[in-house]
């Protein structure tokens, strides 16, 4: 028995989808180095197809969280989640490292820890699940594996970016935010103020230790307000 195979129904448990067609697993967890070795077939197709079925699925589960967000927002917010680290994060984290089938040489130089493999292989799974059973269940292994990414992603970008958030929507209206800071405290405990300000009047207030975080957590504020 191949390695992958004693690992078959390991995987299909961690991802929550039972197939038909197991051999498409089998194939998804292929490196093209034991293909070559073994005359068996890549996981490099399916991977192709996952990556269109990730991208579909994560955009329209961050339409649906972001109903009022700008594109180049959840643009931003995609790409982060999409990208190589989170992908082979969400691998390793689920155990998919040992049930990849690797030649030996790619195998003794690490390569099942190795992120790019990592990230490839989940996408040739969500792959495999899409031709086995349809963009449903594709879409529901992709929330499974990556919910609390796109979770996490998305409450530290409504943090993390609330300025240019702030600025993005305001730009919709032809308006523009000011931000004034005043500073107090000791220089080795310094704390900003910023009040956010748009035509004159005050939209929303914060306080940190620099005037960056003052502004972000002003422009929070304002956003928290309802200020669109």
């Amino acid at each position: 028995m191949s390695q992958s195979s004693n690992h078959l129904d390991e995987v299909q448990d961690v991802v929550g989808y039972r197939f038909a067609l197991v051999e498409l697993l089998e194939t998804a967890l292929t490196h093209s180095s034991y293909a070559a070795e073994n005359e068996a077939e890549s996981y490099e197709r399916l991977e192709f197809l996952g990556d269109a079925v990730l991208e579909l699925a994560m955009t329209a589960r961050l339409y649906e969280l972001l109903s009022d967000a700008p594109e180049g927002r959840m643009t931003r917010i995609r790409a982060a989640i999409v990208d190589e680290k989170t992908l082979s994060d969400v691998a390793r984290d689920v155990g998919l490292a040992r049930a990849i089938r690797l030649g030996v040489g790619e195998d003794r130089s690490g390569g099942r820890d190795r992120p790019s493999i990592l990230s490839d292989v989940i996408e040739a799974i969500i792959g495999a699940v899409y031709i086995d059973g349809g963009a449903e269940a594709a879409f529901e292994v992709v929330y499974r594996l990556f919910g609390e990414a796109i979770d996490d992603r998305v409450a530290a970008r409504r943090v993390a970016d609330s300025r240019s958030s702030l600025q993005e929507d305001l730009a919709r209206t032809g308006r523009v935010v000011s931000f004034e800071y005043e500073r107090s405290g000791p220089d080795h405990a310094v704390v900003f103020r910023a009040t956010a300000y748009v035509d004159g009047g005050v939209i929303g207030t914060g306080s940190g230790s620099s005037k960056k975080a003052a502004a972000i957590a002003a422009a929070q504020h304002a956003l928290d307000m309802g200020i669109s």
